[in-house]
């Protein structure tokens, strides 16, 4: 069987987090782990280490630019998959995500049904270390 794909959500909406948890309710292909904020984020990240991490931008306390600017730039992490979830569809706001590492861009409200296929396939993707 294959190993399970760790996914650290990000996201500080209450709704939106249920919306990623049945997304993401195969047990089978899935491990996941929520977080509401930037900080507790990059706290999950050292002790977990995620395959994939999938993140708002709007959060409290720690944005989602600022904690993918704190694990690619401090952490020098490039290896560990980022996928920002945003309802900023703002080019500039993408692209500045986009030269800071990302693999992949979900704009929210995004498809239950199809976010899991769109996440794996974004990490599939994704050069490895």
């Amino acid at each position: 069987m294959a190993e399970k794909l760790k996914i650290l959500i990000a996201e500080d909406e209450a709704v939106t987090r249920q919306l990623f948890q049945i997304a993401f309710q195969d047990k089978e292909q899935f491990e996941t782990k929520l977080v509401s904020d930037g900080e507790q984020a990059l706290m999950a990240l050292k002790q977990w280490q995620p395959d994939i991490v999938l993140m708002d931008i709007m959060m409290p306390h720690m944005n989602g630019f600022t904690t993918l600017q704190t694990i690619r730039q401090t952490m020098n992490d490039t290896t560990t998959t980022v996928i920002m979830a945003s309802s900023i569809s703002d080019k500039q706001e993408i692209m500045a995500c986009a030269k800071l590492g990302i693999q992949g861009y979900v704009l929210k409200p995004f498809q239950v049904k199809t976010l899991a296929a769109t996440v794996v396939a974004y990490h599939r993707k994704a050069p490895k270390a």
